[in-house]
């Protein structure tokens, strides 16, 4: 593929994610514990403040350096069943989207300038009315039509997934990528349109948790996402970033936050274009 002409000639671009797969603290609390031996973990069940409702906190950081993202929220409607622990994940702690607060920060993140997009269930990359029925319950709260959707766990069945994104509305979905490591899957390096139409795919290049987990200290993250900053920047690429909104709590999730910026003031140093899936979408469905 030749090198995309990006707006105003900008280098590359840095597409800014959000999945909001939780908004509180639950069994967390425990594992992370256990894991940890931080008496943080137990004292944050008493704390006035949510340790995972970071939804402003995001949205200073960036008005302050004046770029907007995307959410993806999740409509999870997976029962919890006791006697099977494979639904503990999938459920506890699990937020509806009806609820007040969550309306309130969904509305207050359009009305200022942020997308919103769905977070498609566990099981809806492979059930058209589930994720329809998904899409029209979001579509109500913002009171606009979405064209986005990521998939909970990356789930993706191909090209069913793409498909039945497609036929239910959906003009991109950001679901292809990995989810234990940082970096291209098969090689992608651009969006692409994987049944010939106008129904987009973005990659997802790096995602919050496999970056910090599987790198030994700060540096070495950092100095994982320069690379692949640099790499986009020679060849022009889209590098779509997601970060969970949890993951704004510096005191469980030390310096994640940091990072976030960091790689915001990087890309704006080398001329990158920051924006939202939409807005990529939007550029490219004409360009490829």
């Amino acid at each position: 593929m030749d090198k995309i002409i990006w707006p105003d000639k900008k280098k590359f671009v840095l597409c800014l994610t959000h999945d909001v797969d939780r908004v509180k603290k639950t069994y967390q609390i425990i594992t992370h514990f256990l894991k940890e031996k931080r008496i943080y973990h137990l004292t944050s069940t008493f704390s006035k403040q949510n340790p995972y409702w970071n939804f402003e906190r995001i949205m200073e950081i960036e008005e302050k350096l004046g770029v907007r993202s995307t959410f993806f929220f999740l409509n999870e409607s997976k029962k919890l069943k006791l006697l099977k622990p494979s639904t503990y994940k999938l459920t506890l702690g699990r937020y509806n989207i009806h609820d007040t607060k969550i309306i309130q920060i969904i509305k207050k993140l359009k009305d200022n300038g942020w997308e919103i997009g769905v977070h498609g269930s566990y099981e809806s990359y492979n059930n058209e009315e589930l994720l329809k029925k998904e899409k029209k319950e979001l579509e109500k709260i913002v009171g606009e039509s979405i064209i986005g959707v990521r998939q909970h766990y990356l789930n993706l069945n191909i090209p069913r997934t793409w498909e039945i994104q497609r036929d239910v509305g959906f003009k991109y979905d950001a679901t292809f990528g990995f989810r234990d490591k940082i970096g291209f899957r098969n090689h992608i390096f651009y969006p692409f349109k994987p049944l010939n139409d106008d129904f987009l795919e973005i990659p997802l290049i790096v995602m919050d948790n496999p970056l910090f987990i599987t790198n030994k200290n700060i540096n070495d993250v950092w100095y994982n996402c320069k690379k692949l900053i640099k790499y986009a920047e020679k060849k022009g690429l889209v590098l779509t970033i997601l970060w969970h909104q949890k993951a704004f709590n510096n005191k469980e999730f030390p310096k994640w936050d940091e990072i976030y910026k960091k790689m915001i003031k990087e890309c704006m140093k080398h001329d990158a274009w920051i924006t939202t899936c939409k807005n990529v979408w939007r550029f490219l469905v004409d360009e490829l």
